[in-house]
């Protein structure tokens, strides 16, 4: 009686960890609010970007882009690891779907696009970078 006490205590704990687990990765967070910095791609240009009030903003510094104004959107994060954040966003304009994933703790940025969705030539994209000047302001 006891062992099957103790394996129906253990199977509901676990389930509940599981459950409380789950539910927080699925939780949309907001968590480099308060955040600046630029990353230079391997072969891309510079962007200077930062994080306030749930929403980041991006400016092209340098490369083919540079010209364009600086664009504002909703974002999403989570914390994959102490100092690595993924983070994505949409872009409906340009029909572009944005994946990041931060590491500043070796200061290096992966990238992934989907771009052009919906037209006759979408494509993914894969890029790689490097973080510089990172400030980090409370909100």
């Amino acid at each position: 009686m006891k062992k099957i006490t103790f394996l129906l205590t253990f199977m509901a704990y676990s389930f509940m960890s599981f459950s409380q687990a789950s539910n927080s990765l699925d939780k949309e967070e907001h968590l480099l609010n308060g955040t600046s910095f630029m990353f230079q791609y391997q072969n891309a240009g510079a962007i200077d970007i930062s994080f306030a009030d749930d929403k980041l903003t991006y400016k092209w510094i340098n490369g083919r882009n540079s010209d364009k104004p600086a664009q504002t959107y909703s974002y999403k994060s989570t914390k994959i690891d102490s100092g690595i954040y993924l983070v994505n966003w949409h872009e409906p304009d340009t029909a572009n779907f944005v994946t990041q994933v931060y590491n500043f703790n070796s200061n290096t940025v992966k990238v992934s696009v989907i771009a052009k969705y919906g037209s006759e030539k979408p494509f993914l994209g894969f890029q790689s970078g490097v973080i510089e000047h990172v400030q980090k302001n409370k909100q």
